[in-house]
Order: structure tokens, then sequence, then C-alpha cells
């Protein structure tokens, strides 16, 4: 069964002969479109050529309009041709979005081989499966009609595949455990389940380069997913790894009182050969703060307002302007890494004792504490689902919270908290990884300053269910106290 694609599809002026045998001597079959037929099956189909005439063809832009985004989709690439410059400028204004897509391109008065050439060298890869069954689990929300392409060329090998959605994060993404059922296999119908991402192009292309930059040569193998195939569509793009079957995340090992030896394997075997490049030059100067900040760890500018008059309402007058200034007015001591960006934990999985990374979109080189305050604050802070959504106040939470994140706390790790506490998980977690962040810094204030940008970074978004917006209102306040803290402490600039 031949898995290849042949077939280009031809609208507008029909192709000169010269033209349609550089397509044949390349094996290239073309299809004739007219501009009011429907467009065709697209799962042998390696490329599309529009033709444009010199006068105008409304019905021909129309088209080319409305079927590039799904063209590039189906991983087919598209050439806009034009006789002449006047011809070209039309098609450059009235297909801009089409042309900005990958894999669309405009040409002038191509030489007869040209879009042939180009049409056989383009990696269209093999036939999507256009009825394979995508079905996701635990009635989450659908793919959408726009993204089944994506799937349906990652996964063409399968008849079917089950989607188990791994959450936690803030963005667009959605992130996924691919459950495959094949029907062309030897060995089973069964393989390992595989690991899926979805997203924005831009944003699946600096991760594919991230896996490439940091994760191959300084992460063990085993302890991150290892990308097989990156599938580009018009808009989002489809990152495909391998997954850590029948693993927990930390999150829910946390909740049980289980996470310590997951927690020290991430920060000593995943992450070690990223921190240990912390110490291959001397500690940077400067605010860590602004050192956060530059790299993209968080966006004073997106600081949302109703949690300066939460706080206000609390006593806590500080603007998150004002704020701002007192942490990148310090002068401290940090070193530098490679840091993960986006630590929490529903983005590292744990299969016996061992830690294992499915995220490194955010990754960058910031504080060596970055991480370590990203993974506490989102443990301590985040709401777990077993918690009411609309209770807005939870006391003994806060309580707890101005325990562990009282100024007193960073120069010395709390203690333990009452045994009988249904919050003992939480505190347990806090006070490990407290003391790693401790052990840590470069200087005293670091580590707190690190928590403080952390608490401020969940302040960006203020969806979510009320006992969230709380949660976040309380991040705030502690935020404030610790640099208020952290300038009295340190001297400034």
């Amino acid at each position: 069964m031949d898995e290849l694609r042949h077939e280009v599809l031809w609208f507008g002026e029909a192709p000169s002969a010269q033209g349609a045998r550089e397509f044949a001597n390349r094996r290239l079959t073309i299809a004739s479109i007219g501009d009011d037929a429907p467009l065709p099956p697209l799962a042998g189909v390696a490329a599309a050529v529009f033709a444009f005439p010199k006068r105008d063809r409304e019905g021909l832009f129309a088209v080319a309009a409305a079927h590039a985004r799904t063209l590039v989709d189906y991983g087919v690439r598209v050439e806009l041709i034009a006789p002449d410059d006047a011809t070209t400028g039309r098609v450059q204004a009235r297909l801009g979005a089409a042309i900005a897509l990958p894999n669309v391109s405009v040409r002038t008065t191509p030489c007869g081989f040209e879009v042939a050439e180009a049409a056989a060298r383009h990696d269209a890869g093999y036939k999507p499966r256009t009825d394979l069954e995508i079905v996701v689990a635990a009635n989450r929300e659908p793919i959408r009609k726009v993204d089944e392409p994506l799937f349906q060329r990652a996964f063409q090998h399968c008849r079917r595949i089950a989607l188990v959605e791994l959450t936690g994060g803030r963005s667009d993404a959605r992130v996924f455990a691919v459950h495959m059922t094949v029907d062309r296999s030897d060995a089973g119908v069964w393989p390992q389940p595989a690991f899926a991402k979805l997203d924005r192009n831009d944003k699946i292309a600096r991760e594919f380069q991230n896996y490439r930059d940091f994760a191959d040569k300084f992460i063990p193998f085993g302890l991150r997913p290892n990308v097989q195939d990156v599938v580009v569509g018009g808009e989002r793009s489809l990152l495909v790894g391998n997954f850590v079957d029948r693993s927990e995340s930390l999150w829910d090992l946390a909740r049980r009182k289980l996470a310590a030896t997951a927690v020290t394997a991430l920060i000593d075997e995943t992450l070690g050969g990223w921190r240990d490049q912390a110490y291959a030059s001397d500690p940077a100067h400067g605010s860590v703060a602004r050192a956060m900040i530059g790299a993209g760890l968080c966006k004073p500018d997106l600081i949302r307002p109703r949690f300066a008059e939460v706080a206000r309402e609390q006593g806590v007058t500080i603007t998150p302007d004002a704020l701002w200034d007192k942490l990148l007015g310090l002068q401290q001591r940090y070193r530098v890494a490679p840091v993960h960006g986006d630590l929490h934990g529903e983005n590292v999985r744990v299969r016996n004792g061992q830690a294992i990374l499915i995220d490194l979109a955010s990754v960058a080189r910031g504080p060596l504490t970055a991480d370590l305050a990203a993974l506490e604050t989102w443990l301590a802070f985040e709401l777990p689902p077993e918690r009411p959504e609309d209770q807005y106040e939870d006391c003994a939470w806060r309580e707890e919270i101005r325990r562990l994140y009282a100024p007193a706390a960073f120069q010395h790790p709390p203690g333990p908290c009452d045994p009988t506490s249904d919050l003992g998980w939480m505190s347990t977690i806090v006070r490990q990884i407290r003391h790693m962040g401790i052990a840590a810094q470069s200087c005293p204030t670091e580590y707190q300053t690190a928590v403080a940008v952390q608490l401020l970074r969940r302040c960006q978004w203020d969806d979510g269910p009320p006992a969230d917006r709380y949660r976040r209102g309380v991040g705030y306040v502690v935020a404030a106290a610790l640099a208020e803290d952290a300038q009295r402490r340190s001297p400034s600039t």
C-alpha cells in the first residue's frame, strides 16, 4: 500500500505543456480543480497550485482564501503564482493572511521546473488517516475540528486514539497522553502511549528547539519526553514524543505526602545537569527580580489590578508598580543556569521514584533559585481539585500560609505543622523545597525574592473560580511582605 503523497491540485490558469511535463517527470499527478468545485480529499495531496491570470478572477481569490488554512493543516504545500508584478501585488494584498501561513509561497513568472521541483522536495509526510477515531477521555473538551488534521497526520498509523488530558498550565496549549490502537503492526495493536502537545506554531517551534538545545544533552534520556515528530499546521502545531506510562503527576503524589523522593530526584537528577551549569562561572550581581523578568518568567505589566484591590482591603496599600520598584532596586548575588520556567506539579510525571518532565516550552537562563520558587509556590497556592471552587475564603489554609511564608521563614526554614492538620502535606513539601532554596541561594534575600516574583506571576491571571482568585490575592499580600523585608535587609541601588 502506497502511503506517500503524489497528487497536486491545480486551481486557475491551466499549466503549460512544459510545466505539466515537469510535474510528470517527478511522478506528481496534476488534478485540475474549478473555482466552484468542492475541495477534494486531501490524504494523497502533496501540493496545491493557484495560478492567477492577469485579469481579476474573484472566484480564484475566494477559493485560495477559503482553502489555504485547510491545505496547510493537511501538510500540503501551497504555491501562489502570478504572470507579472501587478498580479503579484494583487495576490499579496488580497491574500495576506494566507501568505503568512507556513509552506505558502508566492512566485512571479516562475521557470517551468521551479514549482514542480518545490512540490517534489516538500515533505508532506505520509497520507493522513482521515477516518481516525479521536476520543477525549473523561468527558473533557473535544478536539476542535480545525485541529483534527494534525492528529490525523501524526497518528496516521492508528485507527483510534484516546486522549487523556494532562493539565496545569494557564496557556492555550493542550497536553495529552495518547493511547493508540493500530491495525498495521505485527507486534500488536496497543503500542506504548505517546505524548502530544498542541499549541501555536511559534510556541511549538520554540519548545522543539528547547528540547534540542537544553534537553538532549543535559537531561537523562529516560527523564524527559523524546520528541519523535513535529506536525506543523496553519496556526497550530503538534509536538509528539514518547510518554511515561503508568506514571502519576507530582501534584497527586504531593497531596498524599508521597512526593519527597520524587522532588529530590527532580532537582538532583532530572534537572541536575542544568543546575550544575550555575557553578561554571561566578555569581551575577544585580536584582534577582530583574533577571527573572529578563528570562521571561514574569511580566510586571500583566499583574491584574484585582489583587492590589484585595490587598488594600487587608491594609496592604502598596501598588504593583511600587512593589516592583522595591524588588528591582535590590542589589543581590545569584547564580545563573538553565531554568524550566514553568515548573509545577502537573508537568512532572513520577514513576518508580523517577521524576520525568513533560513540558519544556519556557526554558531560559535565569537565577538558580527560580525553579525551586516556582514549584514551591505552585504546590502551596494552587487550588487542589478536592477543594470546593466556590468557597472564597479558606481561613485554615491562610493561617498555614502565614506561618510558612512569614519573612523569618526564609532565614530559617519553618518547622512542621500540627500533625493532625489536613494541610500537613502542603507543609511537608514546602519545607522540603524551602531547605533546597535557601541552600542554593547566593545571598540572604535571593530565594525569598524569587518566591515573591513567582507569587506575582500568579497574579497575571484573574480567571478561574473564586477560591483560586482568593489564593492569588493572598499571594500578592505575601509578596509585598517579602519584598518589604528583602529591601530592609539588603543594600539598595
